[in-house]
């Protein structure tokens, strides 16, 4: 079982004992647990009962963590958030490219740094609604930005909204091809392909 290195014991319950060895060592254990469930059977399928047997702690012990599956989700989700809004900040990775690309890269860095975690969360059997917001955070914080999505909608003379939600997806199942692949190509390679499909590439201001 590969550890869940996206994980830290800040995303607690405010009342634990972060410092308390044991306490960590259950905190590990619950997201680990969680993290392999969600890779097998699927968020929707995860009883609390699943995750206390595979974490092997009592319901009492799990309840001192998170109220439920939802909010042991919401952690990751809060941590992934964070995690990506730090690592899209201009200057955390020295690339002398254009904006786009540079965000790019360091999406698909990230990814690869917390592969085990990023597959269960963005795979098939993850939470819908969860990579819903997901996929808005990161297409809006990558690429809508750089987008003149009125002047491409007048250029294939589409509906705007319709370009928008087109061009999202079309993105975002990409990055869902990729977390899929055993042999994956490096973040640098993903970039260069990602930016090749991508009807934006080069930027198009028009």
């Amino acid at each position: 079982m590969l550890p869940c290195t996206i994980y830290h014991t800040e995303i607690v319950k405010v009342n634990a004992n972060k410092n308390d060895i044991r306490f960590i060592r259950t905190e590990t254990a619950i997201t680990e647990a969680f993290i392999d469930l969600v890779s097998e059977i699927g968020f929707y399928a995860i009883s609390v009962k699943d995750i206390t047997a595979r974490a092997d702690v009592s319901r009492g012990t799990f309840y001192q963590h998170y109220d439920d599956k939802y909010s042991l989700l919401n952690a990751f989700e809060e941590k992934i958030k964070a995690d990506l809004l730090s690592a899209l900040t201009p200057g955390r990775i020295p690339f002398k490219t254009d904006a786009v690309k540079e965000r790019v890269i360091r999406l698909f860095t990230y990814c690869e740094e917390n592969l085990t975690v990023m597959r269960a969360l963005f795979g098939k059997k993850g939470d819908a609604e969860f990579q819903q917001r997901m996929k808005d955070l990161l297409w809006n914080e990558v690429f809508s930005q750089h987008i003149n999505y009125a002047g491409l909608a007048r250029k294939f003379s589409v509906p705007e909204d319709y370009l928008r939600e087109y061009v999202n997806s079309s993105h975002y199942r990409v990055f869902q091809t990729w977390l899929e692949k055993d042999q994956r190509e490096t973040p640098e390679e993903m970039t260069e392909i990602y930016l090749k499909l991508s009807v934006i590439s080069p930027l198009n201001k028009s």
